[in-house]
């Protein structure tokens, strides 16, 4: 129901404590709390500033002050913030530099390259540039003179007999040619070099678990500049350790690209400068053991099977000894895999300057970009730490942590799309082990997260931190109903509460609500939301929503601090149910109706299935399309605060026979220009917000 004319609402200013429906005004003193002037606070240092964003503030909400030199940066990745490869664009983001379409087979690109390249360069002659040392042993395939010694002049025929005849720690290098063979690598240090990946092939016959197996007592061996195929894996390693793989193909085989584990003892490896495409099951699979890969690019990884899995990169604790897995990736390239781009089980791993993006989805819908969690045996926590990279058009789930801890720092994830059947999308996704319960833990600092799908980030029965971060232009769900920046909520089964901070954030155009928390604590601080936008059916673009949940029985409590709340849809910051809300020295302004009409409030607080209330102190609420502050049979205590230019200032419903209760604390003022005079709390015969859907 439309409110009362306006010339006779703003000649209300007296306070009125007590319910809606009561026949006289109580009028409470205007005078600040302390020695404050009205419409003053008194800060813990003693002296009164007026209500609003605090003056001492060090930078603005959305701005984050850098410790070198004091300087104010806006949120998002900093103009320097940007990795290796990548270039910033301007407008609190990276790109990487890569080809503007996707590389033929055979050839590659990592972040800082425009153009599509080999893997390695085919240098003249039968060896190329292989190193020429004493003891180095000849290998070509197309020899027919016999008597084969391993020199140049008479090499051998096959890889294996290269190696086989080797010192420890001599070069074995390898002319042009198909191989078709199963080489293995033991109790010796071998470099095996071929001429260039596009002319040697190694090819696996299937016989063996792999084309090429470096067992144990091969440490410091090396794989470079040949291509590696075959009906089985394509590499093998387990029980040696400092194993470089460099400038490799490994491509087409009917099992895993590359495997890592410590069946046989420790294992390390480092890839470097290869490319892992067209595998089968796993690009790479690093299980107990330590594994890096720079500069190299996992793409295209197929199903197995069973039609089944097609990760990128697994990396996961030892199933037998629960030894963890620990792999570092820089400088790379993550595309076109299935399931998961990166996958991380009880381990730890580094990713550095690197892009994981068009994961496509599996059977079940997945194909996340980077997969987050617990070891499911041992229980034992996941640990990933991520800087200066980029997820982008993934499905289902952008970065998905489970029981487990992340940190992203200066990275990006964007355009994440629903899954097979189109649903979710969300950026970043937080939850508690759906076995264990136990909670994850993630902290984003100085990141970009955009265009993604139902929620920029989602947090449930979990914790994390949010600093000096944009999340904006979060896109609405198939139904078109969700399309939060940061949703936060308790764990569904098990009832755990979620705990989020915002801090020096800038949330903007997300739809129908910027921050929405179920059942859960959040505190927003130093922030700027703005411009959250409705969802398809016209309603609820509401900046911040804080509800009980039913469900679970939970509560919710919500704190805002030094905060900026601009251009929402039906309210600014709207309290339902078992929940309250804490607002200290924030602005909230230029709230509008929604295209039905409904609500246009800087502030709402209703009793629905539980008592709600709010304290507002040292804030300023402006320019609200309908009121500053709607009640529906809730409590809400105001204290040295500013309510300017609105409709009407205050309104107290009842709601199924409860009265709202209105504490005025002291120094709040109304009126517009200015506000000057005291305010007033009456019924408008105000109607609640229809459910969605209604």
């Amino acid at each position: 129901m439309a409110p009362r004319s306006s010339s006779v609402v703003l000649g209300l200013y007296a306070l009125l404590v007590g319910g809606c429906g009561s026949s006289e005004s109580d009028e409470a003193s205007s005078g600040g709390p302390g020695d404050c002037a009205p419409g003053e606070w008194l800060r813990d240092d003693g002296v009164c500033v007026p209500a609003g964003l605090p003056p001492d503030m060090p930078c603005p909400p959305g701005e984050w002050q850098r410790e070198e030199d004091g300087a104010c940066i806006p949120a998002g990745i900093p103009p320097d913030g940007c990795g290796v490869g990548f270039v910033h664009d301007g407008d609190r983001g990276c790109e990487p530099i890569l080809p503007e379409g996707p590389c033929p087979e055979g050839l590659m690109a990592v972040p800082g390259e425009r153009s599509c390249r080999e893997v390695a360069p085919c240098a003249p002659g039968s060896w190329g540039d292989v190193p020429i040392e004493p003891d180095t042993e000849y290998v070509d395939a197309s020899y027919t003179g016999g008597a084969s010694d391993g020199s140049a002049s008479a090499p051998w025929t096959s890889i294996q007999a290269g190696v086989d005849a080797a010192l420890a720690g001599a070069i074995v290098a390898v002319a042009g040619g198909s191989y078709v063979e199963d080489v293995r690598i033991e109790d010796k240090s071998v470099r095996l070099w071929g001429r260039c990946p596009a002319l040697v092939e190694l090819a696996g016959t299937g016989a063996e678990l792999a084309a090429l197996f470096i067992r144990a007592g091969a440490s410091g061996s090396e794989v470079r500049r040949l291509a590696i195929t075959g009906q089985a894996m394509g590499v093998l390693l387990s029980g040696s350790e400092d194993v470089l793989v460099e400038e490799a193909w490994i491509h087409d085989n009917a099992l895993r690209g590359l495997n890592a584990q410590a069946d046989f003892g420790p294992t390390s490896v480092v890839v470097r400068g290869s490319l892992l495409e067209q595998n089968h099951e796993l690009g790479v699979f690093v299980s107990g053991s330590d594994a890096t890969l720079e500069a190299t690019v996992v793409r295209d990884t197929l199903h197995d099977e069973q039609g089944m899995r097609g990760t990128g990169t697994s990396v996961q604790a030892d199933p037998e000894t629960g030894a963890r897995a620990s792999v570092t990736v820089a400088r790379s390239l993550f595309e076109q895999n299935h399931e998961f781009g990166v996958f991380v089980g009880g381990s730890d791993a580094t990713l550095e300057a690197t892009v994981v993006r068009a994961t496509l989805p599996d059977a079940q819908g997945f194909g996340r970009g980077m997969n987050v969690q617990a070891d499911p045996a041992t229980g034992a926590r996941a640990r990933v730490i991520v800087a200066r990279s980029l997820f982008e058009q993934n499905h289902d789930l952008g970065v998905h942590v489970s029981g487990s801890d992340a940190t992203l720092e200066t990275t990006m994830v964007r355009d994440t799309l629903p899954d097979a059947q189109g649903l979710v999308g969300r950026g970043m996704n937080v939850q508690a082990d759906p076995e264990t319960g136990a909670r994850a833990s993630v902290t984003i600092a100085r990141s970009l997260l955009e265009q993604n799908h139902t929620a920029g980030v989602f947090v449930s029965g979990s914790d994390a931190t949010v600093e000096a971060t944009v999340v904006r232009d979060t896109l609405l769900d198939a139904p078109g109903l969700l399309g939060r920046g940061m949703s936060v909520q308790d764990d569904p089964a098990k009832g755990a509460r979620a705990s989020v901070t915002v801090a020096r954030s800038l949330l903007e155009q997300n739809h129908t609500t910027g921050v929405f928390v179920s059942g859960s604590d959040a505190t927003l601080e130093a922030i700027v939301m703005r411009d959250t936008l409705p969802d398809a059916q016209g309603p609820r673009g509401r900046a911040v929503q804080v509800q009980s949940n039913p469900k679970t029985g939970n509560a919710a409590s919500v704190t805002l601090r030094a905060s900026l709340f601009e251009r929402s849809v039906e309210a600014a910051i709207f309290v339902i149910g078992a929940a309250t809300a804490e607002l200290e020295a924030c602005i909230l302004r230029d709230t509008v109706s929604s295209q039905h009409g409904i609500l246009g409030d800087g502030l709402v607080v209703w009793s629905k299935e539980g008592p709600a209330s709010a304290v507002v102190t040292a804030t300023r609420i402006e320019q609200s399309e309908r009121a500053a502050v709607t009640s529906f049979g809730a409590a809400v205590a105001l204290e040295s605060s500013l309510l300017v230019c609105q409709s009407f200032d205050i309104g107290a419903e009842s709601w199924q026979g409860e009265n709202s209760i209105f504490d005025n604390r002291g120094g709040v003022l109304c009126g517009c220009p200015k506000a000057t005079e005291p305010c007033k709390a009456q019924s408008y015969a105000l109607e609640p917000p229809p459910p969605p859907g209604e």
